[in-house]
């Protein structure tokens, strides 16, 4: 769901609505998406639909990562295509694009960590258990492909 007050998104859900400028006769927006009760149902096993919206906010972060995966895996071939001696050009293209993908993969990391899950959503607990294992296992690849760049450029 997304706020909107006066054509601006509003984006602190802490914030009061004085301090967000809604007042007597404004316009105010609720964006969002209709729940469908039994595809949250058959989602979730509380049947709850903020699981529901975790389980789908925690899905929009992980396709995002479809096209990194991409970058890594041409990352990935191009360490392996990498032989010494490089010229300051390459082993700058190396490092580059393998902090890009360490970057890309903590970026969402962080996103994945700040979806806060409560007690008795164990389906959204155990998406987001899967996910982070996912990206750990992607930057722990990318880790060691840095660490072999590292070599090659020295």
């Amino acid at each position: 769901m997304r706020l909107t007050v006066s054509n601006a998104n509003i984006k602190d859900d802490t914030a009061t609505l004085v301090s967000v400028g809604i007042h007597p006769y404004c316009i105010v927006e609720l964006q969002g998406e209709q729940v469908n009760e039994e595809q949250v149902a058959a989602s979730t096993q509380s049947g709850n639909p903020e699981e529901y919206a975790l389980i789908r906010r925690m899905d929009v972060i992980l396709s995002g990562m479809d096209d990194l995966l991409v970058v890594i895996d041409e990352y990935e071939a191009m360490v392996q295509a990498a032989a010494p001696p490089l010229d300051e050009d390459a082993k700058k293209k190396i490092h580059d694009k393998g902090v890009y993908c360490s970057e890309g993969l903590m970026q969402a990391l962080i996103r994945l960590d700040s979806v806060e899950c409560p007690m008795g959503f164990e389906t959204a607990r155990q998406q987001r258990r899967q996910g982070v294992r996912h990206v750990q296992k992607h930057l722990d690849r990318v880790d060691g492909m840095r660490t072999k760049a590292k070599a090659l450029t020295q």
